[in-house]
């Protein structure tokens, strides 16, 4: 079975978008593999490490890649946090949100509830019609239990305006789950 990232992943290769933006940066992975399905990716994070990490990945794909090479000035990156993102976006039809601490960085530094909440609400609103976006919450720790109350927001949207999803692995204590969100 997929991890829940690669679940992500298959789910937004259908599909080829103008705007994509990664509100946790990590190590470039997301934003990497956005880049090859939208025109333009704008990605998020607050740490230094993050984003020298994946401007290495991002150059490292463009020297293995001849294809890479013509394109792949549409990856913008940003040290800040993903609370700004409406600074530089009007609009985007794909966003992932990885909800937990960098891989190989330091883990008392995490993603906060409650601006991760408040940068949901503002996201729902520049997400377009027909757009998805993709929560995915990692709560092997102690922020990431917290960020399971934003499951109670998520069941408040109107059925009306967003289809929502919650997929899990039901056997596994602690896993890893996520959410979608698709503007209707």
């Amino acid at each position: 079975m997929e991890s829940m990232i690669e679940f992500v992943h298959q789910r937004i290769k259908k599909h080829k978008y103008q705007n994509g933006i990664d509100f946790t940066m990590g190590n470039g992975h997301d934003t990497l593999f956005l880049s090859d399905y939208c025109h333009h990716v704008y990605s998020y994070d607050i740490q230094s490490l993050a984003l020298n990490n994946t401007k290495e990945l991002v150059k490292r794909k463009k020297n293995n890649t001849k294809e890479f090479i013509k394109d792949k000035k549409n990856v913008t990156l940003f040290l800040k946090s993903h609370e700004y993102f409406d600074e530089d976006v009007r609009d985007f039809e794909v966003g992932i949100f990885n909800l937990g601490y960098l891989p190989g960085g330091n883990h008392e530094c995490v993603t906060q509830y409650e601006i991760t909440l408040k940068t949901i609400k503002k996201a729902l609103e520049h997400l377009v019609k027909g757009g998805c976006l993709y929560v995915v919450v990692y709560i092997g720790h102690d922020q990431g239990k917290e960020s399971t109350n934003l499951d109670a927001y998520f069941r408040t949207l109107d059925h009306k305006l967003y289809n929502v999803a919650k997929f899990e692995m039901m056997n596994k204590n602690n896993s890893p789950y996520v959410v979608i969100i698709e503007k209707r």
